[in-house]
């Protein structure tokens, strides 16, 4: 049980990465109050958190309605979780490109919901994640123990962004912009490791 517990917390850290996510938010609400700043973390960290809840109980059963197998979703997942690792190697999350008028994320409109609690703390990268740990514990106290890491994470993640401004000051934009690249190489990792499971059992290697 432990070591599912840390499995799935080590998987979702990497994909979430708290650090980085504080990052984010720092660069889009740095011109927020700091009530305002409080209020759109919390209301973040629980979209996402109800979010990933929701897939991890019914998204299995939503793959078998409409008809994909779980190995093919293991692989199409393993393809999205790369490309997360992709942008997070080559700095997609740096607090310069954010900032910059070009950038998706530069829409203020609604920052709790988009990008923050999608996609940045459960983006198809999570999703993905909760449905292939669910799914891969049939014992139901073993369920409770991932989605208390899935949970954990989440709150890892609010703790990080409530405290954006002195994780910044300590850690500094280029510790950051490291930390960022080191999870992107353990996501890619994982990546492939869920692509490669996949195929093996899509043509029974």
């Amino acid at each position: 049980m432990l070591e599912i517990g840390l499995a799935s917390f080590v998987s979702f850290f990497v994909i979430v990465d708290p650090l980085g996510t504080s990052a984010v938010f720092s660069a889009l609400t740095s011109g927020a109050p700091a009530q305002e700043r409080r209020m759109i973390a919390v209301k973040a960290f629980v979209i996402a958190t109800l979010l990933l809840v929701l897939f991890g109980i019914g998204g299995k059963f939503l793959l078998l309605k409409v008809g994909i197998s779980l190995d093919a979703f293991r692989v199409a997942g393993g393809l999205l979780l790369f490309v997360t690792a992709f942008r997070m190697l080559m700095g997609f999350h740096d607090k310069k490109k954010l900032e910059s008028s070009e950038n998706c994320y530069s829409d203020n409109s609604s920052v709790a919901i988009f990008p923050l609690a999608i996609p940045l703390l459960a983006g198809p990268g999570c999703m993905t994640s909760v449905i292939l740990n669910m799914s891969s514990t049939p014992i139901f106290y073993e369920k409770i123990v991932v989605m208390f890491a899935m949970v954990l994470v989440q709150i890892l993640a609010l703790f990080a962004m409530l405290t954006a401004g002195k994780i910044t000051q300590i850690l500094g934009d280029s510790a950051a912009s490291l930390l960022a690249r080191l999870m992107g190489i353990l996501l890619a990792s994982l990546s492939v490791q869920f692509v490669a499971d996949g195929t093996k059992s899509l043509f029974g290697i």
